[in-house]
């Protein structure tokens, strides 16, 4: 009686796979026919040929059908072997999860405060510039690609469209004179476009005594605009801290920090 009873629960658990086996076919079967039989990127009815070699190729690989990506299957369909083409992109779904893996480690390059670093004095001065631009207007980058620091021979600089200071902090390889000579620069940039209108602190006469030769020769690959406010905002990196943070909050009083506005792709108001 065990053995009859083994040998019949064996017959059921076969039927069992057998059902499960023909439903997944089925399933591929009715997938392949509906992407197969249209151009998945104008929504015409696909060539008979293409067709046939998609549904044929795709019942093949059978449910991992389901993890290739429609631009993929596309893209295969004008190919004579639809089968050897389409089996090089049934690693979309991996892809994507690579993606997402590069996407959290981009995530954890940025910061609002600087990477594996306290300093007061970057404190100091960080917080004078957030007074006039908002809590949000510095961003420390550690090679992020997002920001544009990533790969480049790039200290910082200031963002007009949405007054951010972005501090590529990676490239400074933990220089903290260069780091603060950096974001009193960048800071003074945002002094220059917040609370003067573009229009320099310092005469002609002022900078060209105080820029350093070095600088003024760099200066001159900028745009004629740029210049003289580039050159300015080198000079009052190299000034005392605490002139700086008094000259920022002398030039900014009554300028300080607005209502925080995201980039939203559309005109912005509050509710």
């Amino acid at each position: 009686m065990r053995t009859l009873l083994f040998v019949a629960l064996g017959l059921s658990a076969v039927a069992s796979t057998m059902t499960a086996d023909a439903s997944m076919q089925a399933q591929v079967q009715s997938y392949a026919e509906m992407v197969c039989g249209t151009n998945l990127k104008t929504g015409n009815p696909e060539e008979p040929s293409a067709k046939k070699r998609c549904i044929s190729g795709l019942m093949k690989l059978g449910k991992n059908a389901f993890k290739v990506a429609s631009p993929s299957i596309q893209k295969c369909k004008q190919e004579a072997n639809f089968f050897s083409c389409i089996k090089g992109h049934t690693t979309d779904t991996t892809k994507i999860k690579q993606a997402a893996r590069d996407h959290g480690r981009e995530i954890k390059t940025m910061s609002k405060t600087p990477h594996h670093l306290n300093s007061p004095r970057l404190d100091r001065l960080g917080e004078t510039i957030q007074h006039v631009l908002g809590k949000r207007s510095i961003l420390w980058s550690n090679n992020s690609k997002t920001w544009g620091c990533k790969g480049r021979n790039l200290y910082g600089y200031y963002r007009i469209t949405n007054e951010l200071v972005v501090m590529c902090q990676g490239f400074h390889n933990g220089d903290l004179v260069e780091l603060i000579d950096t974001l009193k620069h960048e800071g003074w940039h945002a002094v220059q476009h917040r609370c003067r209108n573009g229009v320099p602190y310092l005469d002609d006469q002022q900078i060209a005594a105080r820029l350093p030769q070095r600088d003024a020769i760099n200066v001159h690959s900028y745009h004629p605009k740029q210049r003289r406010l580039e050159s300015e905002a080198r000079v009052m990196a190299k000034i005392d801290d605490a002139q700086w943070i008094q000259l920022v909050k002398n030039e900014c009083k009554g300028k300080e920090e607005r209502p925080y506005k995201p980039d939203l792709g559309f005109t912005y108001s509050t509710f």
